[in-house]
């Protein structure tokens, strides 16, 4: 996911995150104060370098536009099983992104991004302060010292995700229950009634 270096402005909109699939689709959360909705998700192409932003979730409260966002970005990732473009994102947990809080390494960092205030990430699951991207994963030992968790969308971590049954979209989770419901309700029928008991 990426910050906005250059101000990209989209109906007078800034564009303040975004991510980008390996097959050229991706999503955006962007601002505008002076709008009525000054919030916005949106769905984007890309196609030679350019961008064409649809299917907009508009509303006037950025919580629920940053998780909004999360969610679409999730869920496109599980149903369609892309991955960002070469892309490893780190989320900074116990302070704002600085100098001396990150490895520098050959593969970065690429950007960064720190959040006005501490911020729930990856669908509640924890807080950050902000984040970083590079192009190449980080090692454990670089993670541990400087205390950064990987986005559970890293093209190292989407196969290991799937296989344990995370990241996958609350609509799919509630479907696999009410399976395994219907299962176990088949091997264990309530006992009939005993009418006569019951009078």
């Amino acid at each position: 996911m990426s910050d906005n270096p250059s101000k990209e402005m989209v109906h007078g909109y800034e564009i303040k995150r975004s991510v980008l699939f390996d097959n050229d689709r991706g999503f955006a959360l962007a601002e505008n104060p002076n709008a009525p909705q000054p919030f916005v998700t949106w769905q984007f192409t890309e196609e030679n370098g350019k961008r064409d932003y649809y299917w907009g979730h508009y509303t006037t409260n950025k919580a629920a536009a940053v998780r909004d966002y999360e969610n679409r970005v999730l869920e496109y990732q599980y149903d369609y099983g892309v991955s960002e473009k070469s892309a490893y994102k780190y989320y900074s947990t116990q302070r704002p992104v600085d100098i001396g809080t990150f490895p520098k390494t050959e593969n970065g960092p690429l950007y960064l991004v720190n959040f006005d205030k501490r911020e729930s990430v990856e669908q509640g699951r924890f807080l950050a302060w902000g984040y970083l991207v590079y192009d190449a994963p980080l090692t454990e030992k670089q993670m541990n010292d400087y205390e950064l968790r990987a986005a559970s969308g890293n093209p190292d971590r989407n196969a290991t995700l799937r296989e344990q049954g995370e990241n996958k979209s609350i609509a799919a989770l509630l479907a696999e229950g009410a399976k395994q419901a219907a299962r176990d309700n088949a091997a264990h029928p309530s006992p009939s009634k005993n009418t006569e008991k019951d009078r």
